[in-house]
């Protein structure tokens, strides 16, 4: 039988092992709610619960000695995204297709609007095969890999998937609330940079689209955060290849808000252009075909909400190709509060799926997401300056 004096030793002995174990779990998880990791962990254990070789890989770590390593660790950096590693690629896919197979040993990820679990790379079906982007470790930028998606002949408008990816992701893999906007603790400028390479079959050939207009192919939309951020919305902004014209433009709100062509270079818009030649160098920077292009650009959010009164600009190659500000982002809260997303993907809205053109491939790499100026190519590093439009 325990005495009193006994109960009081074991329940000192108690308290002491309790608060040795708290010491202990906050210096193994510190900055991270007990109760989110856990519920977390079980529900992704259960999610993710297919049998497959890769559901345990991680993928490797940036080099800080590399270009893009050196890069990464400058002040306000939020991420990085070196495209070195197949294991950082989450499939999601349409069940019950061809990708079932080609993506057997994988794990099928499900997303949806909050990005609650890992899923980035989307995978699609065309001509009763499956097409997805993959890591392309013959071709990079700097590294040991690249991205790469295939645009198929007779294709629809995503015609080789596509990547999409929150600003940043927690130790559970999922959204850590990372958003640029006005409100946000990173600020209400968006910069970032990009290598992307087209191989001279995609660049050549003239899509056909149907049932509307060939608005031209898109590079990268830059997005709301998690769960109302849309690809296609009122706080978007887009690089493409405008019409097919051969020079890459950006726009906004899905179209909506226009930013010219390359107005800052004296490029603009021509009512009696006949093609994409009638944009030449110097004067327009065009898409050159079989070399790494870099893009850089900066997203300035100010005044009020989807008022005419933000910032947009693009540099090409270290060059300026668009400074114009008067653009539109919608800030409320109906499509974000700020940008937290992106999509990489050469998405051609209408493509017509029955027209015959060479398979086509897009590459990219070394992509960079800052609150601060990214140093380009040319050494230069990009000032916000005054706008000249």
């Amino acid at each position: 039988m325990i005495d009193l004096r006994d109960s009081r030793l074991v329940f000192a002995l108690l308290l002491l092992l309790v608060g040795i174990s708290v010491l202990i779990f906050t210096a193994n998880y510190d900055g991270i709610s007990v109760g989110s990791y856990f519920s977390n962990a079980i529900s992704n254990t259960h999610k993710n619960a297919i049998a497959n070789a890769d559901v345990d890989q991680r993928p490797a770590q940036i080099s800080p000695d590399s270009p893009l390593g050196r890069k990464c660790l400058r002040p306000g950096v939020i991420n990085c995204f070196g495209f070195d590693d197949a294991a950082a690629l989450y499939y999601n896919w349409p069940t019950g297709t061809a990708c079932d197979e080609a993506l057997r040993g994988k794990t099928n990820y499900k997303f949806g609007n909050g990005r609650q679990g890992q899923g980035n790379t989307v995978a699609v079906v065309q001509n009763g095969e499956c097409i997805f982007p993959e890591i392309d470790t013959a071709m990079a930028h700097s590294g040991t890999g690249s991205l790469r998606i295939t645009i198929p002949s007779h294709s629809y408008a995503d015609s080789g998937g596509h990547f999409t990816e929150v600003f940043r992701r927690n130790r559970d893999g999922d959204p850590d609330g990372t958003y640029i906007g006005p409100g946000s603790v990173y600020g209400n400028v968006l910069y970032f940079q990009f290598y992307e390479r087209f191989d001279e079959n995609f660049l050549s050939s003239v899509f056909q689209c149907a049932g509307g207009g060939c608005g031209g192919w898109k590079q990268v939309i830059w997005y709301g955060n998690p769960p109302n951020g849309r690809s296609s919305s009122s706080l978007e902004v887009t690089i493409n290849n405008g019409w097919q014209r051969g020079v890459p433009q950006m726009y906004g709100q899905a179209g909506r808000d226009y930013y010219g062509i390359q107005d800052v270079r004296g490029c603009t818009y021509k009512s009696d252009a006949k093609t994409g030649s009638d944009y030449p160098e110097p004067l327009c920077i065009r898409y050159k075909a079989n070399r790494w292009m870099e893009f850089t650009g900066g997203i300035e959010i100010s005044g009020e909400s989807n008022q005419p009164a933000s910032r947009v600009q693009l540099w090409i190659d270290g060059e300026p190709a668009i400074d114009y500000n008067h653009a539109k982002i919608d800030w409320s809260g109906s499509s974000g509060k700020g940008f937290g997303q992106f999509l990489l993907s050469p998405y051609h809205t209408n493509k017509d799926a029955s027209q015959a053109h060479p398979v086509g491939h897009v590459w990219y790499d070394d992509l960079i997401i800052s609150t601060q100026p990214i140093a380009m190519r040319s050494a230069s590093v990009p000032t916000p300056g005054a706008a000249r439009q």
